[in-house]
């Protein structure tokens, strides 16, 4: 932004007038306008950012939301092509500003909601918008920027966000308006407002160069946004359904979206709508679609005031249906369906129906996720957890070489180490949450994006983070020489038998736990690697004999000869697949300790879809390809259910869209693809896990790579691949067999 721009402001008129102190802003909006009368062939691009977010609009057509999420230290701004809304004769820009009050977060003291998600500086409802117009020739005939132009503002103190009984502490809102009280077109050109305030100029957004001189800060540091505008794409509804007395929409499959309904009727009158991502209760077995369920979700209740109006709810909702009642839209609804313009690179087909249905479950699932940041739930949470993060950067990797969010993930934990020397358990966040164990997670996604990318320079800049993780682990040590007590909250998992202790592993209670340890040996791992490769090899070496140290000690205390596993702790008698997929994958075990240890494990209860990543993997070690294909049939079993995403859970679904399930999406392109890419080489080595052929594309760092597979009566598998142009690759057949492949091969084994 240029340095003639000013933040603009609620002036103290208004919140005399509104009988509003200055510090009960909190969750409240104000409204800014700005009117110009422009020649047809006027130009308009315009930086923009505001405290703490903002919808704009452009003749009252919808444009984006932001600012993008960051924290006290990164307020972003966006720079956005406005020319396409303008038209010849009076104009108007339409901010709507939300002040998202972090103490409201940390103490829900009203009604009032906080959107948990959001964190930024200032104490105030403030705008900045940086854009001169100009005709074809590129001459100045006008400007929107603030401090120059003229804007007004009307603080609305009859509207607010308000929190569901289901999303208290989380990052769902819902919506009351009453629009006797609150202006309904104030967004479009030629609303009267002449009763609305100029809006209060009350400082430069950048600082004097003079101020910049000696170091000092704004308090709203503005930098530039890292990662594109979400797509906004104006949608129709798949189906409108009259239920009772209802109307219900139903967008056919799980999105997230920007509803706009249209109203007419009596003043009074309440028109209540909720968003579902299913009907009823989430009972095993009950169908998604069956609209003879109950009505229970995010509900915004809009009062008309006897002229027709729009409404559009400030913040994105997610659906799949929405029930309408106390009214009837006077048109058709529509949605601005939105997300991450993630390039899909990857696809896969086969002539077995269930493959390219999970596919496209779990990819809508994984896009669904992704927004300014990843969430592990778009619904009700909205929260980027690291746990979760780790995994959809994964499953990004597989379908896409758009790597730009989950650097601005990386980013936005690294931006928000504690002094104890943990990460928060998400972030951003109004509401600091510590799960101690998620640090490890950063560390896996740290080196696996280093890894992937080949981007060092941020490994070196990284690192230090992942020395004060493991160093606040190695402190944890107790007599045993096993971590113990880590404090905070040491989450492994929803396991079933776990649910009591909030996810963590009863062993946890009773001393060191097998499964926090093994973890914290592959953070070792992972650090080494980190630290190597950005040449720091003594500490490698120092975190490798650390790991070795850890291995060691798990084993002499916890492995059961009887069984061939590893018990959950030195004094618990409890096995899980959680531990004995981390003592395969952090090679506590031998191949043939491996196999025993699984095939044993097969018979205790499966892991959540969350814990599944690293079951996969330790199968895939193993070279256990009947029981990876078993254990997919708990997604396949999704199809019957009518899911169109991948819920939280398999069991008792809390939420229908949750990223950290996506996993199918992983092992369709690592496992029944089988390619990956190592050290700059394409490795090919299917596993099609009983399908008699799979065809598709699968994208790496080097490139995209096709490839054929056919199964023969005989048994015998038909290889087709093209390769990347001047890439190298290696086919591995089941035989063990490994055929150099130089850009395309046509082989049969």
């Amino acid at each position: 932004m240029r340095k003639q721009v000013q933040w603009i402001r609620i002036p103290g008129e208004e919140l005399e007038r509104k009988k509003i102190i200055h510090g009960n802003l909190g969750g409240r909006f104000a409204y800014f306008r700005c009117e110009q009368t422009l020649p047809a062939d006027a130009r308009l691009t315009v930086c923009v950012t505001a405290v703490s977010r903002y919808r704009l609009w452009v003749n009252g057509m919808p444009v984006l939301s932001g600012p993008c999420k960051g924290d006290l230290y990164r307020q972003y701004y966006e720079t956005v092509e406005l020319t396409p809304y303008l038209r010849s004769g009076k104009n108007v820009l339409a901010v709507q500003v939300l002040y998202n009050d972090p103490d409201i977060a940390r103490d829900q003291t009203d009604e009032r909601a906080a959107i948990y998600a959001v964190a930024g500086a200032g104490s105030c409802h403030a705008l900045a918008v940086d854009g001169d117009i100009t005709d074809a020739r590129g001459q100045v005939i006008g400007s929107v920027t603030t401090g120059q132009a003229d804007w007004k503002v009307w603080l609305d103190h009859t509207f607010f966000l308000k929190s569901a009984p289901f999303s208290v502490y989380l990052g769902a809102v819902e919506e009351s308006v009453d629009f006797r009280r609150s202006p309904a077109g104030w967004k479009n050109a030629g609303f009267d407002d002449t009763s609305w305030l100029s809006a209060l100029p009350y400082g430069p957004v950048v600082l004097s160069p003079l101020f910049r001189s000696v170091g000092l800060l704004p308090r709203v540091r503005v930098v530039p946004r890292e990662i594109p505008l979400m797509d906004e794409t104006e949608t129709a509804f798949a189906q409108v359904i009259r239920r009772k007395n209802d109307i219900v929409l139903d967008a056919g499959v799980h999105v997230n979206g920007y509803p706009r309904f249209c109203f007419s009727g009596e003043a009074g009158t309440e028109v209540t709508i909720t968003y579902l991502e299913r009907f009823g209760d989430g009972t095993d077995g009950q169908r998604i679609d069956d609209l003879n369920g109950s009505v229970a979700g995010r509900t915004d209740r809009v009062i008309l005031n006897g002229s027709p109006l729009s409404y559009e709810p400030f913040w994105v909702r997610t659906f799949r249906y929405i029930v309408i009642s106390g009214g009837q839209p006077d048109q058709p609804p529509v949605y601005r369906k939105t997300g991450y313009p993630l390039p899909v690179q990857s696809s896969v087909s086969s002539s077995v129906p269930w493959v390219g249905q999970l596919w496209d479950i779990c990819l809508r699932t994984l896009r669904n996720c992704m927004l300014e940041t990843y969430m592990d739930c778009p619904y009700y949470e909205q929260l980027q957890f690291i746990m979760d993060t780790r995994l959809q950067m994964l499953f990004t990797y597989a379908v896409s070489n758009d790597t730009r969010l989950a650097k601005k993930a990386l980013l936005d934990f690294h931006c928000g180490m504690l002094p104890e020397g943990l990460l928060p358990g998400k972030t951003p966040t109004a509401y600091c949450q510590v799960i101690s164990t998620f640090s490890l997670h950063y560390a896996f996604a740290l080196w696996e994006y280093v890894e992937h990318t080949g981007d060092l320079a941020l490994g070196r800049l990284y690192r230090p983070d992942i020395d004060r993780i493991l160093d606040y682990y190695d402190g944890k040590r107790n007599e045993t020489g096993l971590v113990g007590r880590i404090g905070f909250w040491p989450f492994i998992d929803w396991q079933d038998s776990w649910k009591e202790t909030g996810g963590v592993p009863p062993a946890y209670f009773e001393g060191p736990s097998a499964v926090i340890n093994l973890m914290y040996a592959f953070a070792l791992q992972c650090g080494a690697k980190l630290y190597e490769a950005t040449g720091r090899p003594g500490t490698a070496e120092e975190y490798r004999n650390r790991m070795a140290d850890i291995l060691q000690k798990v084993k002499e205390l916890c492995f059961d000869p009887g069984t061939g596993m590893v018990r959950e702790g030195p004094a618990c008698r409890q096995f899980t697949r959680h531990t004995q997929a981390w003592a395969v994958i952090s090679g506590m075990l031998d191949k043939m300790e491996s196999r025993s240890a699984l095939q044993a494990a097969a018979a205790c209860p499966p892991c959540s879809f969350a814990a599944s990543y690293e079951w996969f993997r330790a199968l895939e070690r193993a070279g256990m390809e009947d029981q990876m294909r078993l254990d997919l049939d708990a997604w396949i079993g999704l199809l019957s259910r009518g899911s169109t995403t991948c819920p939280e859970e398999p069991h008792h679904p809390r939420s229908e869209c949750h990223a950290w399930s996506a996993l199918p999406l992983y092992e369709f392109m690592r496992t029944l693809a089988g390619i990956r890419q190592e050290n700059g080489k394409i490795i090919i080595q299917p596993r099609l896990l009983g399908l008699p052929d799979l065809t598709g594309v699968a994208v790496t760092p080097s490139g995209p790579v096709q490839y054929h597979y056919q199964r023969s009566a005989d048994g015998t598998v038909h290889y087709e691949l093209v390769l990347p142009a001047q890439s190298e690759g290696l086919l591995i057949t089941p035989d063990r067999k490994r055929t150099p492949v130089k850009e395309k091969i046509s082989y049969t084994a």
